[in-house]
């Protein structure tokens, strides 16, 4: 959302030993509250990230539960043992992209409100992967195969698919992460 002087939305990349892990986090709402919650659902998924996805996603519930909630969408490439894991709750996007192309559907619910069963998706590993995983401040119409620059150079499509799908009503956050062989 333009002229918005605190976004509800956050997101983390981090890695270590072998593995990443990625989250985008969308605060319900806008503005001051709904980076609150953000903020703190990432504080959480920083201080957890070494659990396995769908235990981040039980304890964020409950350590941000004062708060209005967000939608939480994670990520973890795990190099070692050769797979993806993924799992999200609420209107966060996930798009893994190598040999076979992979959109995993998150779970309906609201992390510090109201949860249900969180389901997580294992997929195989395939080097070079992308990853793709946004907040609902991006439209969902998009193709990936129409940037073709989308490997060689992310933060430009990551800008230009937030200026062409971002939408003017809502805080919008696109994570690329691409692995370079």
């Amino acid at each position: 959302m333009k002229n918005r002087e605190l976004c509800g939305d956050a997101y983390l990349f981090l890695e270590r030993n072998n593995e990443t892990l990625i989250a985008v986090i969308d605060g319900l709402g806008q503005g001051a509250e709904a980076n609150k919650a953000s903020q703190k659902a990432l504080e959480y998924v920083k201080d957890h990230a070494g659990e396995d996805l769908v235990e981040i996603i039980r304890g964020c519930h409950g350590y941000i539960k004062q708060t209005r909630g967000v939608s939480l969408g994670l990520v973890r490439v795990d190099r070692k043992a050769n797979r993806f894991s993924c799992c999200s709750v609420g209107n966060i996007e996930t798009r893994i992209l190598n040999k076979r192309s992979r959109q995993p559907i998150s779970t309906a619910g609201i992390v510090g409100y109201k949860l249900s069963k969180i389901r997580k998706f294992e997929y195989p590993y395939e080097s070079p992967g992308v990853v793709l995983l946004y907040s609902d401040g991006v439209s969902t119409g998009f193709d990936p195969s129409e940037y073709p620059h989308l490997r060689l150079d992310p933060q430009r499509a990551a800008e230009q698919i937030i200026e062409e799908w971002g939408k003017e009503t809502d805080d919008a956050t696109i994570l690329i992460a691409v692995e370079t062989q």
